[in-house]
């Protein structure tokens, strides 16, 4: 007779050399599952938009209007406070949390029975590193009962002042918990220990939407955290969110629900690895069935609450950070004179996408010398590996008219010789101030 239990198996760790914000992954599969935690989504409707939620035992935690189109921002709002929730494994988790960090596989383990909680199908969980932020700027617990836009919630964000985009992971925090039970004393506690410790205790979240994780345990720790100006250690709770199959089994028809193929590879937000023998289509997307039901208005905020700095990283900050290759660097870009000056002069495709980098992070942080270096570039002309850092210049300038940003680019249009898509963007200067 088959058991009715939960059966939560450790398949394997995971290569995470590539994820800057990921130092350890385990992916492992839950079968029999309670399905007492995850989500929930309705139909869309004729703005391509559907309702979601995330539930623990029936209360929503986050409630949620979602685009269908991936690089659409989605609406959230908050849900029912955590601590009114009533769930065994996930008090015994948290005392599991606060035990100290030992491994990624040692706390799976330890909090197998809340893994239990969700539906069968394959996850992630991950050592992440997250910013006790909102993703707009703000502290984490500046939320609202209402649903209102987050530009981070999206499966991949577009930047459009360098036509680049990411792939959404876990960066962000939305609270679950009210704000009048947060304790300045036990912030105080955690701070402390995150100034002492080497591997501190670690926050509990659940990737919900895009770059936007649930504070399942730990709103104190990444207060702290704030406090010190930090990333948020976080072990991360990962759905399967995508997958990819043979040419072969896509031309057998659109609807891979219906054939349910054997899949190649699956995504765990910005995880990607080998599937594992026999992962189906239906373990990554499930049947598709629809529940809806309706946002519900909570209120989380019952107290003005605020750690840390007055500003935050926001979504669109983080494209300072993109290399070459796409992905992002553990790190902001160098930007004193002697760096800048070497790159200027290296004549890469590296240094290119580093000079745009670099542009791009000093606009919102130090202006004059994102002109100056702007200036330089054009001023050094563009040939083949130095396209990127020129538009780059150029579209910085666009929106910095003055006489002198009118010299410099007559000069570079004068001495750009060839009609491409850099003339067309110096073009525009004048359109735009005839108009």
């Amino acid at each position: 007779m088959l058991s009715d239990n939960p059966y939560v198996n450790i398949l394997r760790e995971l290569d995470t050399t590539g994820c800057w914000w990921c130092s350890s992954a385990v992916m492992f599969s839950v079968r029999n599952g309670k399905n007492t935690i995850g989500t929930i989504c309705g139909s869309g409707d004729e703005n391509y938009e559907y309702s979601s939620q995330m539930l623990i035992n029936g209360k929503p935690l986050v409630q949620a209007r979602l685009p269908e189109c991936p690089t659409c921002k989605g609406m959230l709002a908050a849900g029912y406070g955590i601590e009114n929730v009533d769930c065994p494994e996930l008090k015994a988790a948290r005392e599991c949390m606060n035990s100290g960090f030992v491994s990624i596989k040692d706390s799976a383990e330890k909090i197998k029975p809340l893994l239990g909680l969700l539906r069968d199908g394959y996850y992630v969980l991950a050592d992440t590193l997250c910013l006790p932020s909102n993703g707009e700027g703000s502290f984490f617990y500046d939320v609202s009962g209402d649903l209102k836009y987050y530009d981070s919630v999206c499966d991949e964000y577009y930047c459009n002042w360098n036509y680049k985009s990411i792939r959404h992971f876990p960066l962000f925090l939305y609270p679950t918990q009210s704000s009048s039970l947060i304790n300045d004393e036990r912030v105080e506690y955690y701070t402390q220990l995150l100034k002492s410790e080497k591997d501190p205790p670690r926050v509990l979240a659940y990737n919900y939407e895009g770059f936007m994780n649930l504070i399942l345990d730990g709103h104190h720790k990444a207060c702290a955290a704030a406090n010190l100006g930090q990333y948020v250690r976080c072990l991360t709770i990962i759905r399967a969110d995508g997958c990819r199959v043979s040419q072969e089994q896509l031309k057998r028809g659109r609807d891979l629900r219906q054939i349910n193929p054997d899949i190649m590879t699956v995504y765990f937000a910005g995880i990607e690895t080998d599937a594992e023998p026999g992962m189906r289509y239906l373990d990554i997307y499930g049947d598709g069935k629809k529940e809806e039901q309706p946002v519900q208005k909570f209120d989380l905020i019952e107290k003005p609450i605020h750690y840390g700095p007055d500003k935050y990283p926001a979504i669109k900050d983080i494209m300072f950070l993109m290399n070459p290759g796409g992905n992002i660097k553990g790190s902001l870009p160098e930007t004193d004179d002697a760096a800048i000056r070497t790159l200027l002069d290296e004549n890469t495709d590296e240094a290119d996408s580093y000079l745009e980098a670099v542009i791009s992070y000093l606009a919102l942080t130090d202006h004059d010398k994102a002109y100056k270096l702007a200036a330089d570039i054009l001023r050094k002309g563009d040939d083949r590996n130095k396209h990127g850092r020129v538009r780059s210049a150029l579209l910085f300038l666009l929106d910095n008219r003055s006489d002198e940003t009118e010299q410099i680019l007559a000069d570079f249009y004068v001495a750009h010789e060839e009609q491409d898509e850099l003339k067309v963007l110096v073009d525009s200067y004048w359109k735009n101030k005839a108009e």
